[in-house]
């Protein structure tokens, strides 16, 4: 007969079902608040060369308080000493500093003695720093809920902030990996499923806010938030299904086993060497784009 009240920051309906049933609640009074932060920018950018991007964007955001989260330890220090020998005041953390360390990096960001910390997930909790202006994911997060979490420790003083996400392929296979070889006591399926839901959220065309809210089975009437790189963005959309049918049926008539740089001569009308030694300039696709 002892009260229990249980919080949550981020709770999509299953995750509420858990703690429910875990800790056994009856006929429980349950009060949720809408999770959208408008003052939150929220990005996702496709870079070639993200420590390029980082530099950049600190540089440009000089004196400003920062979290960029990685995926490994070894990312996150090597970002983190790139900052610092190009003059920017920041520190790392992660699980395998020393407790001293990592207190000690956490307490300089903290009392605004260091603008920038270098940190995987193992940073964050119970961290309530207002004056956040930015936070740069690294690497893909493996789900939506860590990454609105993560992201969400920007702008808490009300004041606009910037999230953002740099995507790279390569972060995919990390991410099935570190699923791959977490405990065998995790439902995996579960976990490539919201991994899929991460991958979906980089994809879409669409609203960013939106997509986030609905995920966290929360309604967002707003086709447009106008504050997110989407909404932001000019897209001119255009139909390309002939394009996209010349360029099928190439790779089919080459025999789909050749790679995309070859397939790209053969459209283009290439004269090299390779495109000749296949008789590939013999194709009715040859020099069509």
């Amino acid at each position: 007969n002892i009260p229990i009240s249980s919080f949550t920051a981020t709770a999509t309906p299953s995750v509420k079902k858990d703690i429910i049933n875990l800790i056994g609640l009856k006929n429980h009074f349950e009060i949720t608040t809408g999770i959208d932060r408008e003052n939150l920018k929220f990005s996702v950018l496709r870079v070639d060369k993200k420590i390029s991007y980082v530099l950049k964007y600190v540089e440009e955001n000089k004196g400003k308080q920062g979290i960029i989260y990685c995926l490994t330890r070894k990312t996150t220090d090597e970002v983190c000493n790139k900052l610092v020998s190009s003059g920017y005041n920041a520190v790392n953390y992660h699980a395998g500093l020393s407790d001293m360390e990592r207190s000690e990096n956490q307490d300089k960001f903290l009392f605004d003695n260091a603008n920038i910390i270098v940190a995987t997930n193992a940073f964050g909790m119970g961290i309530d720093k207002s004056n956040i202006r930015y936070v740069i994911h690294y690497n893909m997060p493996k789900n939506i809920e860590s990454y609105y979490q993560e992201a969400g420790r920007a702008g808490r003083d009300n004041e606009p902030s910037d999230c953002i996400l740099l995507f790279s392929p390569s972060d995919i296979a990390m991410n099935n990996f570190l699923i791959e070889n977490s405990s065998d006591n995790l439902d995996k399926s579960n976990e490539y499923e919201k991994l899929k839901e991460m991958i979906n959220y980089f994809n879409t065309d669409k609203c960013l806010r939106k997509f986030i809210i609905n995920y966290f089975d929360q309604s967002y009437d707003k086709e447009n938030c106008n504050n997110c790189s989407n909404c932001l963005r000019t897209i001119e959309k255009r139909d390309i299904t002939v394009e996209a049918q010349k360029i099928l049926s190439c790779i089919y008539r080459m025999g789909q086993r050749f790679g995309m740089n070859l397939a790209i001569d053969v459209l283009k009308g290439s004269k090299s060497s390779k495109v000749k030694s296949f008789n590939f300039n013999t194709l009715s696709t040859y020099g069509i784009m």
